[in-house]
């Protein structure tokens, strides 16, 4: 198991989308917003990065007429 690091950081944030984050997140603490919001861009990095290898392999054709 890797251990993770964790780190204090004095960051200077948009308090709005901070609260914005928040709710869409339904989190209740900044630090879970911060951290929820992290996972979601990780999360979509794969995503693309997995998309980008396949880009051009694939045909959709017509089941329906």
């Amino acid at each position: 198991m890797v251990a993770t690091a964790i780190r204090h950081k004095h960051v200077r944030l948009d308090q709005t989308k901070l609260h914005r984050v928040k709710a869409i997140l339904g989190v209740a603490t900044e630090t879970e917003a911060l951290e929820e919001a992290m996972n979601l861009v990780l999360a979509e990095d794969a995503i693309l990065r997995a998309l980008r290898r396949v880009r051009g392999k694939g045909r959709i054709e017509r089941v329906y007429s």
